[in-house]
């Protein structure tokens, strides 16, 4: 199985994050990428039904158009910014049309918060490459080290190590509190 993480940027122009973590060796890749013609090229390399995608942005229902949900508000102790706000509408709308166009390729897709895994599995800092530093991993940027923790988020679903906190307008999938030394 392959858990793919991306820390998705809310315009093309600014750098997204994207980790493949090939879960049955721990082989890691991080890149960084611009547009979604990029990540749709990088994603396709694995099949649908071997790869869950683990996404940082609000993902809105089909039907529905960026709004403060229960898992945002739930959240907000994490730094959870609501989906109301301008920058993240803009990542929510992003995130909702390159989802929705993942799912009819046959991708499951979820949304996670990587600051939030960060906090739960007690290895969070505000400096990004101390958090790199106790994960043994090298990313070029903020968004690759993000990307990793939702990858490693993906990992943890598929392990049944996950809990769901939301509603119906949305969920977000959050490590069950394990420490690091579980990894």
């Amino acid at each position: 199985m392959i858990s793919i993480g991306i820390d998705l940027a809310g315009k093309p122009c600014n750098p997204t994050g994207i980790c493949i973590l090939k879960i049955d060796n721990m082989e890691i890749s991080l890149k960084t990428l611009y547009s979604d013609e990029e990540i749709l090229r990088e994603i396709s390399i694995y099949p649908p039904d071997k790869t869950i995608l683990a996404i940082d942005a609000p993902l809105m229902r089909d039907d529905s158009k960026p709004k403060l949900r229960l898992a945002d508000k739930l959240l907000k102790k994490y730094g959870a910014m609501p989906p109301t706000m301008k920058s993240i509408k803009y990542l929510s709308i992003r995130a909702s049309n390159l989802s929705r166009k993942l799912k009819l390729k046959g991708y499951k897709v979820i949304e996670v918060f990587p600051t939030a895994t960060a906090k739960i599995l007690g290895i969070y800092n505000k400096e990004y490459n101390k958090t790199a530093d106790v994960l043994d991993i090298e990313p070029k940027n903020k968004h690759e080290l993000d990307a990793y923790l939702c990858a490693l988020t993906g990992k943890l679903f598929l392990q049944g190590e996950t809990i769901e906190v939301g509603d119906n307008e949305g969920k977000i999938i959050l490590p069950k509190t394990i420490n690091k030394n579980q990894l």
